[in-house]
């Protein structure tokens, strides 16, 4: 007992001696968006570009200089508000420096896809393209995602993929397609492919964009026979310069129960971490399972296959509050390391579902501990640790892998809740939460937060044994409460700089752009440095 006090305190309290988050500027205050998306894309000429879209109003830009002044366009040149009645896909970097918005707009039921390019000097429009374009849309049908269409892109190289369900008058033509790109914006490759010859549908899960050399399509082949569902895994390929894709089986056990997979490319390693969520029932218990791959390049062999089990979590978190709970995490996102190795980040989800017209409804969903753990090249486990915290999400299904479904474009505005969700850059964890005064050290002891009105900003450190890291305060205050949207941020490894959206806390409806300089850690011998963040260059 003494020792998980001790423990607790520690991971708890502000550890002043440690470097601290330092806040290097921010803008003058404006209005919380209350709908809509928002990016924020520290761009390498140095400049800020915050980008903020309504269907209602449009597009809304606010770009910083390098001293992180509002750098205005008088007279504005471009109507931002005519692009309305649309929605906002992705946004980020290209090759040239300057920044891509991708908007789809089906207002015609003819769905387009455009793609639009600001200066990054001076925040003007320089090209206005449309780049995918569909027949028609069937409406009765469930589409990929809200939008069309999907971007994905290689945070490495800057390369882009656009993967959309294709639809024509005959339904025997159906399919989809997928056009690959250069971080220039050259058309490398495209291709369709429709359902599988023995007329079996594929269903999409994630794709990895490897360069200008190759796209891996990660999906199901689902098979509907008198034994039930079949759902065999497929990795679709195609290779730069083809227009015909080539499947491959993954030679995993069928498992009718997969929940959501992601596949990314390890770009130390050049091979590809795949991560299933699959739903299991053990002693009348269901839960969700994760299973980890290595698909090796270029054969496409899988090296290892095997179910995730917390044994180091769980013993950790019997250490620092002495249950006895098995941690129940689902993996949110893979971050790589230098080193070849990487970390997993893996959270909580409570759904609260109640009967309401004889239908099943989500009413809540509580945002629970988070876990991260690191793995060497190998996929040995090296560390791991806790971050407790319980956050209610109200009317909102929460899944796994949504933190990897939002590294293109942010999910929408809603109700405050983005105050709750966390951000992992390499080394932290960034999250708001109550002080150690009305923070109960024993988890399951925890009072959920509803809202964040006596929430500060903290960041954890990811360093040392302790199975609880400790952690302090973004802000560097502990008298006035200041969160941040933390889930609204974006990190440059190299100057180790974050922008971020923080409340203004003179006025509950306003927020700034804050600047912060993020502190070096001591190494540990698997340093995070190089490693992946929400939007990496």
């Amino acid at each position: 007992m003494k020792k998980t006090l001790i423990l607790c305190l520690l991971a708890l309290g502000a550890g002043k001696a440690r470097a601290q988050f330092t806040t290097i500027a921010e803008s003058p205050a404006f209005q919380e968006p209350g709908d809509g998306n928002a990016r924020i894309l520290q761009l390498t000429n140095g400049n800020t570009l915050f980008i903020h879209f309504t269907p209602k109003q449009g597009l809304q830009l606010q770009l910083f200089d390098r001293q992180h002044r509002r750098i205005d366009t008088l007279p504005p040149i471009t109507d931002w508000k005519s692009y309305k009645n649309a929605q906002l896909d992705a946004a980020f970097e290209s090759g040239n420096g300057n920044a891509t918005i991708f908007l789809s707009d089906r207002a015609k039921r003819h769905p387009l896809l455009r793609r639009l390019t600001i200066s990054a000097e001076n925040g003007l429009l320089t090209e206005d393209s449309v780049i995918a374009e569909q027949d028609k849309v069937d409406l009765r049908k469930k589409s990929l995602a809200s939008s069309d269409f999907l971007i994905i892109r290689d945070p490495h190289s800057g390369s882009y993929a656009v993967w959309m369900y294709f639809n024509t008058d005959d339904e025997s033509d159906a399919g989809y397609q997928i056009v690959h790109f250069s971080a220039h914006h050259r058309e490398i490759s495209r291709a369709r492919f429709k359902n599988f010859d023995h007329g079996a549908p594929f269903r999409y899960w994630d794709m990895a964009v490897i360069g200008e050399e190759k796209l891996c399509i990660l999906g199901m082949e689902e098979n509907k026979g008198q034994s039930g569902d079949s759902l065999v895994m497929k990795l679709a390929t195609l290779d730069s310069g083809m227009v015909f894709f080539k499947f491959h089986d993954l030679r995993f056990p069928a498992e009718a129960a997969v929940t959501g997979a992601f596949v990314k490319y390890n770009p130390q390693s050049r091979q590809l971490l795949l991560l299933q969520a699959v739903k299991k029932t053990e002693k009348k218990t269901e839960r969700i399972m994760t299973r980890s791959s290595v698909v090796q390049l270029p054969a496409l062999n899988i090296s290892f296959a095997k179910d995730i089990y917390f044994w180091g979590v769980n013993q950790k978190q019997q250490e620092a509050f002495g249950s006895e709970t098995d941690y129940n995490g689902v993996p949110q996102n893979v971050f790589f390391r230098a080193d070849g190795g990487y970390s997993i980040v893996f959270e909580e989800l409570d759904n609260h579902i109640r009967m309401m017209n004889n239908t099943p409804t989500v009413v809540s969903t509580v945002l629970a501990n988070v876990a991260v753990v690191n793995y060497d090249s190998t996929g040995k486990e090296i560390n791991s640790w806790i971050i407790p915290r319980r956050h209610i999400n109200q009317g909102v299904v929460m899944k796994p892998f949504y933190l990897k479904a939002r590294e293109n474009v942010n999910a929408p505005f809603q109700w405050g809740d983005q105050y709750k969700l966390f951000t992992y850059i390499p080394g932290y964890i960034l999250i708001n939460d109550l002080d150690a005064r009305r923070k109960a050290a024993d988890p399951s002891r925890q009072t959920a937060i509803r809202d964040i009105s006596n929430c500060h900003g903290f960041y954890y450190t990811l360093e040392g044994k302790d199975p609880v890291p400790q952690r302090d305060f973004v802000f560097n205050t502990e008298t006035d409460r200041q969160v941040a949207l933390f889930a609204f941020s974006d990190y440059d490894p190299v100057k180790r700089t974050l922008v971020t959206l923080k409340r203004n806390p003179g006025n509950k409806r306003e927020i700034k752009l804050v600047w912060l300089q993020v502190p070096e850690r001591k190494t540990d011998g698997h340093d995070m440095a190089g490693a992946a963040s929400n939007n990496m260059k």
